[in-house]
């Protein structure tokens, strides 16, 4: 799970959520160590939807070469709209898709955005890595990633950068 939020605890993509500042030159390079072993993305339909018209014809590197190349899963219960190279829509429950996905050999599999499905896949215990962007705002309002109805879950700290103003953490789930 990849995440940029602000001090409060509320989740967005970059452009949607004008918290997000001050974010340094180290934010980069953050981004392309994360995505550097990913060779699968998964996305809600939403995430999707607002992506899918942007990201083909965008030049923000390192992630616009990244994720039109990838494999993309888009977890929805009606077809993607439009077409996007390397995404195929999944039906099923995402912690059931992803519980056999993460048997199958290839590299890390990417949540960047699609707050639903990171939330549904930490419920299930199903997420290993978590990379933070804290960004020095509070929001006021938006949706959090981490649900007040979830139960113990550890991670270790694998690292802590700062960039500009904002923290970048990454945490791997302990044992």
């Amino acid at each position: 799970v990849y995440e940029l939020m602000s001090l409060d605890g509320f989740a967005d993509e970059p452009g949607e959520g004008k918290w997000l500042r001050d974010t340094g030159s180290g934010l980069g390079e953050f981004l392309a160590e994360t995505i550097a072993t990913q060779d699968t993305v998964l996305l809600g339909r939403r995430t999707y939807e607002k992506w899918a018209p942007y990201w083909p014809t965008a030049d923000v590197q390192p992630f616009a070469d990244f994720i039109n190349t990838t494999t993309k899963y888009v977890f929805t219960s009606s077809p993607i709209a439009g077409e996007w190279r390397e995404s195929t829509a999944v039906a099923d429950p995402a912690a059931a898709f992803v519980a056999d996905l993460k048997q199958r050999s290839g590299g890390d599999i990417g949540i960047h955005g699609s707050l639903s499905v990171a939330r549904a896949l930490l419920a299930a215990h199903l997420v290993d890595d978590i990379r933070l962007v804290i960004a020095p705002t509070i929001a006021g309002n938006g949706t959090r990633l981490f649900s007040d109805d979830g139960d113990l879950q550890r991670f270790e700290l694998v690292s802590d950068q700062r960039s500009g103003g904002c923290m970048m953490l990454h945490y791997r789930r302990s044992g």
